[in-house]
């Protein structure tokens, strides 16, 4: 009889339980509510947990796998430090969540050593970097890690694949974790010194495909002190004719998806073509289903698969 709960008030003051009058006997019923549901923890977000409101300042996912400091939130970086979407979101209304990240920029000792619309800035450890002071980027390099410049004028487009380990990355792609984030970065992008590759973890900046200019670059022989010279093309023949990135960004041997010039670097059943903003050419298989970067969404890239196959979306670790 829906009577027996005329003026019953079953409200536990508990926003993780939702509350019900049985109209059967008239008695209160408070199951927990779905947990993840959103809820106030002392004037905090919070989330809610088998029937408890729990403080749960954001929300994570592959990409960004702890909530960032709050510093970082509110974006007071360190000179050298650029501020990027972490790719957390806040708990209630799903708000992007920023975070601080080392800044891109070649090596400099006073502001004549960069180009126009950049400034030479300390970024500790007795390090100066050019860092771009004007909106948008003119290249990649004018992003974070993870990030690519696209378009014109050129605006960076989130394109980090997240990832556990290699093996959920592209090829010429490794899985790099910073703190609070882990996904797949590129291993052959611009550089202009050695020291430009630290941040992905190569020893080398060469020229690998002999087109004038140079690159992060791998070695076949990493963990020698000094590590064996870079992976060049020029050293790599027959069917594994160009220099591909292996499992760590600081190996590189002769293999088939790697840079080149013209479709005859490549081996038998792979094509030269360009993927990138960068103008960086690299042999993939014929066929595919993208054939350029902005033909995937955000958080994904146009590259051969892991264990191979023509260019497609890769979207990384998925759980």
């Amino acid at each position: 009889d829906a009577m027996l709960c005329d003026g019953v008030s079953c409200d536990d003051s508990n926003e993780c339980t939702d509350d019900a009058c049985d109209p059967m006997d008239g008695l209160c019923d408070n199951p927990a509510a779905a947990d993840g549901t959103a809820c106030d923890f002392g004037g905090s977000p919070g989330l809610c947990n088998t029937g408890v409101c729990e403080d749960t300042p954001c929300i994570t996912n592959t990409v960004c796998a702890s909530c960032p400091s709050a510093d970082d939130a509110s974006c007071t970086c360190a000179p050298g430090e650029i501020c990027v979407p972490s790719g957390c979101t806040e708990t209630v209304g799903g708000a992007p969540i920023t975070a601080c990240w080392p800044g891109p920029g070649d090596a400099c000792a006073t502001v004549d050593d960069c180009p126009a619309e950049y400034d030479c800035v300390p970024v500790g450890f007795g390090q100066n970097k050019c860092v771009k002071t004007t909106p948008g980027c003119n290249t990649t390099n004018d992003c974070g890690l993870g990030f690519s410049c696209e378009g014109v004028p050129g605006a960076c487009v989130d394109r980090r694949v997240p990832c556990n380990d290699y093996t959920d990355c592209p090829q010429g792609h490794v899985c790099k974790s910073l703190p609070n984030s882990q996904f797949c970065v590129r291993v052959n992008r611009d550089c202009d010194v050695d020291s430009n590759c630290a941040e992905v973890g190569a020893p080398w900046c060469a020229d690998v495909d002999g087109d004038g200019t140079t690159e992060c670059a791998g070695s076949p022989f990493p963990n020698e002190l000094p590590p064996a010279p870079a992976c060049l093309n020029s050293g790599c023949s027959g069917s594994t004719p160009v220099c591909e990135v292996a499992a760590a960004s600081n190996l590189a041997t002769c293999g088939q998806y790697g840079l080149c010039q013209v479709t005859g670097d490549c081996a038998s059943g792979f094509e030269c073509v360009g993927l990138w903003p960068d103008g960086r050419m690299e042999c993939v298989e014929l066929g595919g289903t993208c054939s350029y970067i902005t033909d995937c969404p955000v958080q994904q890239v146009c590259a051969s698969p892991r264990t191979g196959g023509p260019p497609s979306c890769q979207a990384g670790y998925l759980p």
